[in-house]
């Protein structure tokens, strides 16, 4: 039976796209927000050893450059908002069959990749999370091919 294994990749230097966000969200009304991150997301449905895998995959260079990028096998429990935003027309197919046919990831099922938004808000968690969904449609998101999940 196949496993699902998530995995965020960030990067180890300042992320100027996420510093950028973060000022434009200021600049936009959003002073609730104190901080921006963004991660590649990757969700992974495999068969076979998931341990083995996890060490495969965290040495494929086009998914994490070790010289530039930290991963993890799991979203951390914080007090961050975290927003998923995925292309509509992308399922996936690309990157399965590079990592399939090129890199010899048989195991692999089904890749699905989203950009990882994480928010500091000064706000309560629900209050946060109306926040979040602004921020979301008015600058995270591009509607007309993107889709979003606050987590």
């Amino acid at each position: 039976m196949p496993k699902i294994i998530e995995m965020v990749v960030r990067l180890k230097v300042p992320d100027t796209t996420a510093i950028t966000t973060l000022q434009t969200l200021q600049k936009l009304g959003f002073n609730n927000i104190r901080d921006v991150q963004r991660a590649d997301y990757y969700r992974f449905m495999v068969e076979g050893n998931e341990e083995k895998f996890k060490n495969q995959i965290s040495k494929v260079d086009i998914l994490v450059n070790a010289n530039k990028h930290a991963y993890d096998f799991e979203l951390k429990k914080d007090n961050k908002v975290k927003i998923s935003v995925k292309n509509t027309d992308d399922d996936g197919s690309g990157l399965l069959s590079t990592l399939k046919n090129r890199l010899g990831f048989r195991n692999i099922k089904k890749v699905e990749k989203a950009i990882m938004w994480a928010l500091t808000i000064d706000a309560d968690e629900e209050g946060a999370k109306r926040i979040a969904d602004k921020a979301a449609k008015d600058l995270l998101v591009n509607e007309n091919y993107q889709e979003y999940e606050i987590l």
